[in-house]
């Protein structure tokens, strides 16, 4: 009975820091290239239909949860360049979900972003 009640104390411990935590996550879903972009040298675009003619790789999905809808897109777009895009581009605009502002991006690079470093360890070394 003493186990049930420590666990269920840990549990709820857990839930009240969740809640506390001021709601900033984010994560990248896809294929990035290895290199890293600067959050400031990702572009970001309202939607598709935005880009115009410009041509781009898509990479994966980007996604920015936190208290306000700017900095959901900072969030994301700063996923984006973790993971060598250079254009965000939003899915949808921010919208908000209970406390929290969500922003759902593609991420992609337009060719301007730098190629990934080889550090895989991989080929001859150097003489």
């Amino acid at each position: 009975m003493r186990k049930a009640s420590r666990s269920l104390l840990l549990f709820s411990f857990a839930l009240a820091l969740g809640a506390c935590a001021g709601g900033y996550s984010g994560k990248f879903k896809g294929n990035g290239t290895g290199a890293r972009v600067p959050a400031s040298q990702v572009k970001t675009v309202a939607s598709r239909d935005a880009l115009g003619d410009t041509a781009y790789t898509q990479l994966g999905t980007a996604i920015g949860k936190a208290p306000s809808a700017q900095e959901a897109v900072d969030l994301a777009r700063e996923h984006c360049g973790m993971n060598g895009g250079n254009l965000l581009i939003l899915n949808t605009q921010p919208y908000q979900s209970g406390s929290r502002w969500i922003a759902d991006a593609a991420c992609g690079t337009d060719g301007a972003a730098p190629k990934a470093a080889n550090t895989s360890g991989k080929g001859k070394p150097a003489r």
